[in-house]
C-alpha cells in the first residue's frame, strides 16, 4: 500500500493534465473545426486524447509520435509529419504552462495585463508566427497560435 501511495505521489508531481476545447481555423477552405479532449503531460510523454467529435489519441515521446484511431489502429508518424507534429505538441505544452511562457528562449514575450503576446524565433517562426496567451491569476486559461498560411489553432482550457 505504501509503495502504491509513493508511486501515485511521484506521478502527480511530474504529471499535469487538463480538458480543452480546440478551435482550428483552416484558411484554405475558410472553415472552422471544433474538437474536445484532454492533454496529459507526463515525465517524458505527452498524450492528447480527442473525445469529440471522434476519438483519436496522439502520443508523443522523445523520438516518436503515434496516433491511435477509434478502431484501435495505431500509426507511427515519420519524416516531416513526425517533425511538425512533435513541434506543435511541444509548443502546446509550453503555452499551456504559465512558467514556460515567461521564461522560454523559443519566443519573444510582450505582456499587457493578463495577455501575453509571443513572437516565435528561429526555426519555429517558419511554422508558427505568433501566439496569444490569456491568463488569470498566473494560470493559462487559453492560447491561440497563428500560422504563416493564416490558419489558427486555439486551445481553451476547461
Amino acid at each position: 500500500m505504501r509503495t502504491l501511495l509513493i508511486l501515485l505521489l511521484h506521478l502527480s508531481l511530474f504529471a499535469s493534465s487538463y480538458n480543452f476545447e480546440e478551435i482550428k481555423y483552416v484558411s484554405a477552405v475558410d472553415t472552422t473545426f471544433y474538437k474536445y479532449g484532454k492533454i496529459e503531460t507526463l515525465d517524458k510523454k505527452t498524450i492528447i486524447t480527442y473525445t469529440k467529435p471522434n476519438f483519436k489519441q496522439i502520443t508523443k515521446t522523445d523520438d516518436n509520435v503515434s496516433i491511435k484511431s477509434s478502431s484501435g489502429d495505431v500509426y507511427n508518424l515519420k519524416g516531416k509529419a513526425l517533425y511538425y507534429t512533435k513541434l506543435f505538441i511541444d509548443v502546446m505544452v509550453k503555452l499551456g504552462e504559465f512558467k514556460q511562457i515567461k521564461t522560454n528562449r523559443d519566443f519573444k514575450v510582450e505582456k499587457d495585463g493578463d495577455m501575453f503576446y509571443l513572437t516565435f524565433l528561429e526555426d519555429m517562426a517558419d511554422s508558427i508566427v505568433k501566439a496569444e496567451v490569456k491568463t488569470k491569476n498566473s494560470k493559462v486559461i487559453s492560447f491561440k497560435m497563428f500560422m504563416p498560411n493564416e490558419d489558427t489553432l486555439e486551445i481553451i482550457k476547461k
